[in-house]
């Protein structure tokens, strides 16, 4: 059945021109590392995969699940997975899992001494090489190596025949903030754990402060009659990319901003960037009631007057929030109206006082992929008390997706 009570287009030409902007951001040679996990944020891998890949230099995703669903898909350039397998499986799933990786050449994180064994057995037994990052701890207390311990990984990493280190990444706590001490800090910190590294073969970042480029340089200079140990450094994620352009290193891993919509409200650099995403449903009931009545769960909205009303099949089932419940507007008609009484799983109810034309079965828009409309991405975000990548990840199997140029 082809029939749906939600749908939500996917711009392809605004993915485009997200990629191109942030694009434009980067000096030659720094590779972008598009990240696609949870579904691209909310609007459909299946829909974006041939825009993003024409103009990325590789993916990344967070489970293995999301590796596997790429190369079946077809996509046959690198791609690398944010967690470390351990986080998904133990004992023979594990093993299994790994194996499978490693076969359909995916680029695997490790955060620990004790993944090395099994990666290296898992290798052994497919007759491959496992291609791995280290992820680093840089300040952020989440994922990753701790900084000071790092080298000690790699060194027992680069003992094993069959698994080959071509990266080191870490990520940023507050590259999306006002002030950036806490950023450039950690780039310092991971600069030094990658030098602890003994990485080699790029070029320094011309942007970083010149006491740190000039010690990186002559390192560099000193090494370069020495075998290389040429490592990919990527740190960047969006608000990054944009704002903090001495942390480009080797590649980027912009992820919200490629669909459209800004890292944070306190960035000093912005980009143009146009939202991917419009989400609309058919109105399906309008109703007059009386002065004095209540509607929703609760009754948490009364009306001062005789009103109409109308509803929306759309609820908290779908992704849209209930706490949007008497705060948010949808648009109809060229109107917009506001939501009236508690969102429920299923079904929003609107005012349609102001819209005395409206019909069962007109277009709602309920999120608007203009940013300036109080029903876009980050308005809806900002009622919520949360933010942008929440808003688009949150909605649900009900709402079909459909790219549009």
């Amino acid at each position: 059945m082809e029939l749906a009570c939600l749908t939500a287009e996917v711009s392809a030409s605004a993915v485009r021109k997200n990629l191109s902007l942030l694009r434009g951001c980067l000096r030659n040679p720094v590779k972008l590392c598009a990240v696609v996990k949870a579904d691209c944020y909310g609007h459909g891998l299946d829909k974006l995969l041939g825009v993003i890949s024409q103009a990325a230099d590789c993916l990344a995703v967070t489970t293995p699940e999301e590796a596997v669903e790429l190369r079946d898909s077809g996509y046959e350039r690198p791609v690398m997975t944010l967690f470390s397998t351990q986080a998904c499986a133990d004992g023979g799933d594990l093993r299994s899992a790994m194996e499978e990786l490693i076969a359909r050449r995916v680029t695997l994180t490790v955060v620990s001494p004790d993944e090395v064994a099994v990666l290296a057995e898992a290798a052994q037994r497919v007759g491959g090489i496992a291609e791995v990052h280290v992820k680093v701890d840089s300040g952020m207390g989440r994922s990753g190596m701790p900084a000071e311990s790092a080298p000690s990984l790699v060194q027992l990493i680069r003992g094993q025949k069959r698994i080959r280190l071509t990266g080191l990444y870490t990520h940023f706590a507050t590259a999306d903030a006002a002030d950036k001490t806490y950023a450039r800090g950690q780039i310092k910190r991971f600069l030094a754990a990658a030098d602890a590294c003994g990485r080699n073969g790029s070029a320094v970042p011309s942007a970083l402060p010149s006491a740190l480029r000039l010690r990186l340089e002559e390192r560099l200079r000193l090494e370069e009659s020495s075998p290389s140990n040429g490592l990919t450094l990527h740190m960047a994620n969006s608000a990054g990319l944009i704002d903090l352009r001495e942390s480009h290193l080797d590649m980027v891993r912009p992820g919200l901003s490629i669909y459209g919509y800004q890292p944070s409200d306190e960035m000093h650099n912005k980009l143009p960037l146009q939202p991917a995403l419009r989400l609309w449903g058919r109105l399906m009931q309008v109703k007059e009631l009386p002065s004095g009545a209540g509607c929703g769960y609760g009754l948490t909205y009364t009306l001062d007057r005789p009103g109409r009303l109308g509803l929306v099949p759309i609820g908290y089932a779908d992704g849209y929030f209930r706490c949007l419940s008497n705060k948010a507007t949808m648009r109809i008609r060229g109107k917009d109206v506001p939501v009236r009484g508690r969102v429920s799983m299923d079904q929003t109810i609107i005012d349609l006082g102001e819209v005395p034309e409206a019909r069962v079965g007109d277009v709602v828009e309920i999120i608007s992929n203009d940013p300036a409309a109080p029903h876009s991405v980050e308005n809806l975000a900002r009622l919520a008390g949360t933010i942008p990548y929440e808003i688009t990840v949150r909605l649900g199997k009900r709402v079909k997706r459909v790219l549009v140029d």
